[in-house]
């Protein structure tokens, strides 16, 4: 085969591929549009019947959520600078279950440190107000050999629970307020629930949880989140915030 062949071979299967993946681009784009508008359609009925608000950005909720992660616990002591968020989109905000609770798309910078560059990502935060403003925690799954070395060595908070204990590390400044938090019903709930929720924080008066789920302005994703968020809060004892 001549050399011009080849090339023209070569060419060929490049523009080939560039128009495939060209074509690819604008259907997954026209896909993703078409499934976000009848999201929002959905939201737009639920908002009208629940009484939710909707706006497309209000940057004042980027400071709930940085206030919210100034009162986290430090749970890597490499890692000592926080999340800041600068401004929040597509924020839905209202009442689920008798709490209230904002959610939104936050463009958040992480400042670098001894681990990793300095980066900039997407959040989608879904923050449900407490009952009280109680104090910041920590409590998320975990390696079992890893939670058995961080416990021996005073990183993570012990609720004396053998099986909780082994999946999950705690992390908080009050070991009191850790375990009032960690009542056995909740316990209970964690160890059990299907959803199996990776992690819970408290802080700055709200609750977030890191779990499966999709976008959050389609309500099909939202309310399941919302519920696990509000079952949690409905397991921990009320005392605990007075």
């Amino acid at each position: 085969m001549s050399p011009i062949a080849i090339i023209a071979i070569v060419v060929g299967g490049i523009l080939l591929f560039g128009g495939a993946l060209t074509w690819f681009l604008i259907w997954n784009n026209r896909n993703y549009q078409a499934n976000k508008s009848a999201a929002l359609e959905r939201l737009a009925e639920q908002t009208a019947q629940r009484g939710w608000t909707y706006e497309e950005r209000n940057d004042s909720y980027a400071e709930v959520y940085n206030a919210y992660h100034a009162s986290a616990p430090r749970t890597n002591p490499l890692a000592p600078h926080k999340p800041h968020a600068h401004s929040a989109r597509d924020v839905i905000t209202g009442t689920h279950r008798g709490r209230p609770f904002f959610v939104a798309r936050l463009d958040v910078f992480q400042p670098g440190d001894v681990q990793r560059e300095a980066t900039s990502s997407e959040a989608a935060p879904i923050m449900v107000r407490t009952p009280g403003p109680g104090r910041a925690l920590s409590v998320r799954r975990a390696v079992a050999m890893q939670a058995a070395v961080n416990a021996g060595l005073g990183i993570t908070l012990s609720t004396g629970h053998p099986e909780f204990d082994k999946q999950f590390e705690v992390h908080g400044e009050d070991e009191q307020f850790a375990r009032a938090v960690l009542h056995p019903a909740l316990i209970k709930f964690l160890l059990t629930d299907p959803r199996q929720p990776r992690a819970f924080w408290l802080g700055g008066g709200y609750i977030d949880a890191l779990h499966e789920m999709g976008d959050h302005i389609d309500p099909n994703n939202l309310v399941p989140a919302l519920d696990l968020r509000c079952d949690i809060l409905d397991r921990i004892p009320q005392q605990v915030w007075v």
